[in-house]
């Protein structure tokens, strides 16, 4: 009777076994969907986008690797490493608004963010981010750039005090001009740091020729729209891409006349082109509290969308 009962016993655990195998393998999946779709710092799935909140602000691309993108919003950024197609909440940045990026070309490591509470800085490739506002006289950063031909010196405009300098990467800061109405990136010319260019609310595209002191208009976009989120190539330095919250406008004559890039992408808030690939360009469009990136491969007379 004993052994009967054995054999009983070890029949249900055979049949109980492989139930409980795909019970754990289910639930390991559902914990790593719950944790992808959270915006807490957990990579999500292809088919996700990136949490920005109620606004999509900025994008940016590593001027080492074209497949990493940064996006930020009014809640915060997110990090992608293959192009747009998956993302991974970036730790430090909740509720943070960025508004330019800036990664260092020597050292992509290290990296910069300015938004409403102020400058931010990560060490670790944009994984973990700390704010660090002293020397800035206010913590509203509404536009951030660095010299590409010398990746220690930042700019950053501050609302109603203007524009400011450091030369040892954020540890300290000079005031340059009371240049306002400026907004997102702050663009250094790859072939002379006394050259500048920013997106203005009183003008449209300005240039400086003496490191920010004074500037020029260039030129109105197209429609007078506002435009926040500006963009200029490297390796081609005349040519620099536009969002206006509608479309992508590109200039081929250094901002001189702008139009718009190709097929349409409606409702186009951010745009970034890899700085050694002109060819290579990502726009973002709000799409709810998340970020819908495409790509461009091909200056931005087509795209793809990546998530």
């Amino acid at each position: 009777m004993a052994g009967k009962t054995q054999k009983k016993t070890r029949g249900r655990a055979q049949l109980l076994l492989p139930a409980l195998v795909a019970f754990v393998i289910v639930g390991a999946a559902v914990a790593a969907v719950l944790l992808s779709s959270s915006p807490g710092g957990q990579e999500t799935a292809a088919s996700e986008r990136p949490y920005v909140g109620g606004d999509l602000h900025s994008l940016g691309v590593d001027p080492t690797d074209p497949d990493k993108v940064v996006v930020g919003g009014h809640d915060g950024g997110a990090v992608s490493k293959n192009g747009g197609k998956t993302w991974r909440q970036a730790s430090g940045l909740e509720g943070s608004d960025p508004m330019g990026w800036v990664i260092s070309p020597d050292d992509p490591s290290k990296m910069y963010v300015g938004g409403h509470p102020g400058f931010y800085r990560s060490e670790d490739g944009g994984e973990s981010w700390s704010r660090d506002n002293s020397g800035l006289p206010g913590t509203d950063v509404h536009g951030l750039g660095m010299d590409p031909q010398n990746p220690d010196t930042l700019y950053a405009y501050v609302v109603e005090a203007g524009i400011y300098r450091s030369t040892d990467a954020g540890e300290n800061w000079e005031p340059v001009s009371d240049a306002a109405g400026v907004m997102g990136p702050i663009l250094v010319d790859p072939r002379n740091s006394d050259t500048l260019y920013v997106s203005s609310m009183q003008g449209g595209f300005k240039r400086s020729t003496d490191g920010g002191q004074t500037w020029q208009a260039v030129a109105p976009f197209p429609g007078g729209g506002m435009v926040m989120s500006i963009t200029q190539a490297w390796e081609a330095p005349d040519t620099f891409y536009a969002a206006d919250g509608r479309r992508v406008l590109k200039s081929t004559d250094g901002g001189e006349t702008w139009r718009p890039a190709g097929e349409d992408l409606p409702g186009v808030a951010a745009v970034a082109v890899a700085p050694h690939d002109p060819s290579v360009v990502y726009a973002g469009v709000l799409e709810g509290d998340t970020a819908s990136v495409f790509r461009s491969g091909d200056g931005g007379k087509s795209w793809e969308a990546r998530n």
